[in-house]
């Protein structure tokens, strides 16, 4: 079975501490939980923006059918089943704020996927993905209380036992918890909304760890930028569940006007030095940097866009040469001042799911990178509304060690959005898919790949 739940309410009143410019926003609670291979997962939170709506998303990944239940959707919010068939993506658009009931999604007969969009040329746009159990630790390399800069926390309890957390902020010169963010009692069956400028002042960049001391929760993080120097944009995704000594980035274009980071953090007692390595499409990728220093409880910035040529497509491998686990995600503040996220993953899996195109279009590249010295050799299946593509050129994809793959997805999505399946059958891969939307949106959606084991 598989099951996606949503109550409402506490994101909602959050929303309305934003600034003018995001009048109209109304934030929906979700936990999403997914019973796959009888692991089950949760999505921490869905957004509904009144003017554009925010899409639930979930895809049949197995050979036949599932039954699919859900109530809190639609305007109504009522309950509604239906089939889904095998290779078939389904959405539904989160209930008004307003709706009594939680928003929830069952699915039953086989593995699914699902994911949480929204999309809008006055903010942009933003995918977030599903986490597959609740956990005790959850870490974030990026947010910021910055004037322009609104930072969210959703911390999801989808059991009947209150949970407590504390909220540690790992930043340039050292690590702290504010009052406020110690011991932070979670209800049972609830997500709490917290707004970290009304926590400590105003910083400029700054890691997060959440821990919880009582329970398991899901926690994302919710990222609104729409700051006076241009820069703007919306990210949204569940945090890592543990450090690791090894990250991999498939994704990355060094913007020609803009900037690309990598941000590093470092919850543990010890100072990590890590080392990054670019991988393009062709060729020796630039000298990454060496043993830089991210000091213990701290953060670091490695700018890429000083070593890798504007317009370059590219992958990046970052590792803690002294083996001190740290958590990566990359930054880039495009032209325009577009801002996107995106985490790295912390090992390759044989197979892949990861969310692709929108319904305004765009242009759509699935970044790949092996791991391992022998070349890789992927099945990429575009699951849609209208059921799976098995395109042929897509039928053997292959990755070369040391080098990024890039697969051009555009032609194959018709402009509407999919699900992509990557299974490798020969190697391991990491994925990353990375959308350029149109020019209204001066946008990049860029999404990390989940895991399926």
């Amino acid at each position: 079975m598989t099951r996606r739940s949503i109550p409402g309410g506490a994101i909602a009143r959050a929303i309305g501490r934003l600034p003018t410019a995001a009048a109209g926003w109304t934030l929906l609670n979700c936990g999403v939980k997914i019973n796959y291979t009888g692991e089950p997962d949760y999505k921490p939170f869905a957004q509904k923006f009144q003017s554009c709506g925010v899409k639930a998303t979930f895809s049949n990944l197995g050979p036949g059918p599932v039954h699919v239940r859900r109530s809190g959707t639609g305007i109504s919010g009522a309950t509604t089943e239906a089939d889904l068939g095998a290779g078939r993506l389904g959405g539904v658009l989160a209930a008004p704020s307003t709706a009594k009931a939680p928003v929830t999604v069952e699915a039953f007969g086989g593995a699914t996927g699902s994911h949480v969009s929204t999309l809008a040329p006055i903010i942009g746009g933003t995918t977030g993905r599903c986490s597959r159990q609740p956990g005790t630790r959850w870490l974030f390399p990026i947010a910021s209380t910055a004037p322009g800069y609104d930072s969210y926390l959703l911390v999801t309890n989808p059991f009947p036992e209150e949970a407590v957390v504390t909220v540690r902020v790992l930043g340039d010169k050292g690590d702290q918890i504010p009052s406020g963010l110690s011991h932070v009692e979670i209800p049972q069956l609830s997500q709490t909304s917290l707004f970290l400028g009304d926590f400590f002042p105003e910083m400029a960049s700054f890691g997060l760890d959440v821990t919880a001391s009582r329970g398991r929760v899901v926690v994302g993080r919710l990222l609104r930028v729409a700051a006076r120097d241009g820069t703007r944009g919306v990210a949204l995704d569940v945090g890592a569940t543990a450090p690791s000594a090894r990250w991999l980035l498939p994704g990355g274009d060094v913007p020609v006007s803009g900037e690309e980071d990598i941000v590093v953090a470092n919850p543990s007692d010890h100072e990590a030095l890590v080392t990054t390595v670019y991988l393009v499409e062709s060729g020796t990728g630039p000298v990454g940097v060496q043993d830089v220093p991210v000091p213990a409880g701290g953060r670091k910035a490695i700018k890429v866009s000083d070593q890798v040529p504007g317009g370059t497509r590219h992958a990046t491998i970052l590792t803690s040469t002294n083996g001190v686990p740290v958590v990566a995600e990359r930054l880039t503040v495009g032209p325009q001042g577009a801002y996107q996220t995106v985490q790295g993953a912390p090992a390759t899996s044989a197979r892949w799911v990861v969310a692709a195109g929108s319904a305004a279009g765009g242009t759509d590249t699935l970044a790949l990178v092996a791991d391992g010295p022998d070349k890789a050799f992927c099945k990429v299946t575009i699951l849609t509304a209208s059921g799976p593509l098995a395109p042929a050129p897509l039928a053997s994809v292959g990755v070369t060690p040391g080098q990024r793959a890039s697969i051009d997805l555009t032609p194959y999505l018709n402009g509407q959005p999919a699900t992509v399946l990557v299974e490798a059958t020969n190697g391991k891969v990491a994925v990353e898919n990375d959308l350029v939307l149109p020019a209204a949106y001066r946008e990049t959606i860029e999404t990390a790949g989940t895991p399926l084991g």
